[in-house]
Parts: C-alpha cells; sequence; structure tokens
C-alpha cells in the first residue's frame, strides 16, 4: 500500500465522543499492514471523530479518538458488543446502541499523521482482543442512498431457541405484571367497523407508514432512516422551536442530532421510536399533537418520552392498544417493549416474521434475533409487549 495514495471524501445515559467537523479533508493512507484475516471485509470512512475502546475485564475502555475523515475496516459481517463503558469522567455507562467489533485502522487525514503515526496505527491495530468502535457510524456503513438489504429467512441458533420457539413465540411470558400495568385494555381486540369511518382510515394508513418504514424483508427506502447529519440537527432544533415534523430520517434525527444535543446519545432507542412515530402521522397527513399532548400528558418530545416507560405509558394513554407479546404475534409495524416496557428497558420496531426481525437505535438495516447471543437477547430483546393502533389487531400465535 502506497504512502502516497489520496482518497478525497465529504458524517444507559450521558456521553457523546462526537467531535464534529465542517469538512472532511484529503488524506494520506498510511502503510499500516495489510489484514491476515480471510473474512470479507469493508472500508469506512467516518464523518465525525469517534472513540476507539478495547475490552478490559468486561468493560470497554477508552483507546484513541479517532479523527473525522479516518477510515476503518471491518468484517463484513461484524458483531456488537454491548459491554458497559467508561465515559469521560471515569463512570461507567451503558449503551442500547452497543459497539461494533472488531474496527482495524487503515488510514488517517494527512493533518492528523504526527498524531497517529505508523507505529502507533500498527500498536491499536495489535490491541489484545480488538478495537471497538460506537455502532452510531452505522450511518456511514450503510449510506444515505438506495434501499436496505433484504433480511432473508434464515434458521435460528441455539441461544434464540432458549428464549424463543422456533417460529418467533416467546418462552418467557409477563402476563401478569403487563395485566397489572394496562389493564383491561391489553389484548382488547377492537373491530374496525365499530370504528368511524374517520378513525378507521386515519388507524390504517398510520399503522400503513409504519410498516413501510420498517419493514426489513423487502426493499426499503434508507431515507425513511438516514439523511445528511446536518440536515438532521437542524431539523431536530426545528421541531423544539416550531413543531414542524419532517417524514424522512428517523434515525439520523434521533440518535445522531436530538440524543446527541441533549445528552443521551448511548440510550437513545425511545427517542428513536418517538421519531418513527412522529414522521409516520405526518407522512399519514395526521397531527401528533391530536394523541400526544400535554392535556393527556404524554407529549411525544424528547424530554418526556425518551424514557422507555414514558412511551409505552404515552402510546396507551393516546388509545394505542397493548398486545401480550406471548400470546400474539408482534406484526411488522409494532412498537415492542422490552419485559413490561419499564426502564431502564429497550423499545424497537417489528421489521419482518412477527418480531424475529427487528429495527432499533443500533440496528435501523434491521437485525435477526434468530442470530443474536443469548446474553443480548437476555438484556434487551424479552419481547413482552407490544403497542399497534386501534383496529389493526394481531393474530394469537398457533399452539
Amino acid at each position: 500500500m502506497s504512502a502516497q495514495s489520496i482518497i478525497v471524501t465529504a458524517f444507559f445515559l450521558f456521553n457523546s465522543n462526537a467531535v464534529h467537523a465542517a469538512e472532511v479533508k484529503p488524506h494520506i493512507l498510511l502503510p499500516v499492514p495489510e489484514s491476515s484475516e480471510s473474512i470479507p471485509t469493508k472500508k469506512v470512512i467516518l464523518s465525525e471523530g469517534k472513540m476507539i475502546r478495547y475490552e478490559v475485564n468486561g468493560v470497554l475502555e477508552a483507546k484513541a479518538e479517532l479523527p473525522a475523515g479516518a477510515q476503518i475496516e471491518i468484517p463484513q459481517e461484524y458483531t456488537k458488543k454491548y459491554l458497559p463503558f467508561r465515559n469521560a469522567k471515569g463512570q461507567l455507562e451503558r449503551s442500547s446502541t452497543g459497539f461494533i467489533h472488531p474496527v482495524r485502522i487503515l488510514s488517517v487525514p494527512a493533518e492528523y499523521q504526527d498524531e497517529f503515526t505508523v507505529e502507533r496505527i500498527n500498536d491499536f491495530n495489535t490491541t489484545e482482543g480488538g478495537l471497538s468502535i460506537f455502532a452510531s457510524i452505522i450511518e456511514d456503513i450503510e449510506g444515505t442512498e438506495g434501499h436496505f438489504a433484504v433480511h432473508l429467512n434464515t434458521e435460528p441458533n441455539e441461544a434464540f431457541l432458549e428464549y424463543f420457539h422456533a417460529n418467533g413465540k416467546p418462552k418467557f411470558r409477563y402476563s401478569k405484571s403487563i395485566r397489572k400495568r394496562f389493564g383491561s385494555r391489553l389484548n382488547h381486540m377492537v373491530d374496525s367497523k365499530s370504528l368511524t369511518a374517520a378513525d378507521r382510515d386515519k388507524w390504517r394508513s398510520i399503522y400503513s407508514e409504519l410498516k413501510r418504514a420498517a419493514t426489513r424483508t423487502e426493499p426499503t427506502e434508507k431515507s425513511y432512516m438516514m439523511i445528511d447529519s446536518k440536515l438532521a440537527k437542524r431539523l431536530s432544533i426545528q421541531f423544539e422551536r416550531t413543531g414542524a415534523i419532517p417524514t424522512r430520517g428517523a434515525w439520523t434525527i434521533a440518535t445522531r442530532a436530538t440524543a446527541v444535543r441533549h445528552g443521551f446519545e448511548s440510550v437513545p432507542c425511545a427517542e428513536f421510536q418517538s421519531e418513527v412515530l412522529r414522521q409516520a402521522y405526518q407522512r399519514a397527513g395526521y397531527r401528533v399533537t391530536d394523541d400526544f399532548n400535554e392535556s393527556k400528558k404524554n407529549p411525544l418530545i424528547w424530554h418526556h418520552t425518551a424514557a422507555v416507560a414514558n412511551l409505552s405509558s404515552a402510546l396507551y394513554r393516546a388509545g394505542w392498544i397493548p398486545w401480550d407479546a406471548s400470546i400474539y404475534r408482534p406484526i411488522t409495524g409494532s412498537f415492542i417493549m422490552h419485559q413490561i416496557g419499564k426502564s431502564p428497558g429497550h423499545t424497537y420496531i417489528s421489521a419482518g416474521e412477527d418480531g424475529m426481525i427487528v429495527v432499533d437505535n443500533g440496528s435501523p438495516q434491521g437485525k435477526d434475533l434468530r442470530k443474536s447471543s443469548a446474553r443480548v437477547l437476555s438484556m434487551m430483546y424479552q419481547s413482552g409487549v407490544f403497542f399497534l393502533p386501534p383496529g389493526i389487531n394481531p393474530p394469537a400465535w398457533s399452539e
């Protein structure tokens, strides 16, 4: 690899290691050793500065902060770590977004060569156990153009079968706790014929937009989730100032703008689902404030619904129906809650296969739970309750 090769390129609580750069400048590839791995890899150029980390006794410790424009290499089939990490204050935090592993540094922009020498990069790349990086770089990996790859039907691994049946029905139950929390409306079938024509059209339209953005079993435009990060920041600020709701870029707006601006970059799961919901209302032509507002004590805004418990309560107060996931199938477009939807917890949206494929803040491209580890399933994806609009009734699991 030539030292003179030039590449030109154009982006559970309180922590942000991002270094914002107005422009990524041309940089020189440094002569680092070629990877000895035979597995397929992909090269990624960081649009923002990000900390690389390494594992020590089950904790991800800071190694160094890579600048915007740094080029890294990751496996095509990378893994995610959901270990606690140490923040700048020396405190331990957890992240529902997770960390991509393993990472190999290839180059840095020319102006950082004095700091990131060849020897230092080689030292980083030979760190015992490998390097990890915050998974918010997924947008850099996936890009914002085109369509997400389709998730094909796969065989469940042993970890999945520890918690779920092969068809996706949970082996765990939270029925008693869910009933205690949500009362008689739990599993309440609403005959669409009992709704007014206007309400029937409203709920069908909103659900259709949720399903359109969430599905990963057929080609789906990336722009529903990902847009330019600078635009996302402007739209995030505009919503808080004027109430204007965009129709695209839910993941970028929530995880790389709103959550970063307000200090919860590590755990933006509920804010991401809130943005998905706001945008579904907007695309369907309805005001989200008709159902989520101060009078109902459920405004759909970060300072209220960035907590999982508050988001599930907000959906309930807006008239959405909670369903027991051990009895009913979380169809595509369902908002799913880990266990009973309390905080700390996790929330995600069904992307297909009755909730075996999901979309969340760590996997806007889609995550197949049938490939996940037992630890991750136990910690984040024990699907206990899910929500759908009135009249959108899910089928029950077969025996």
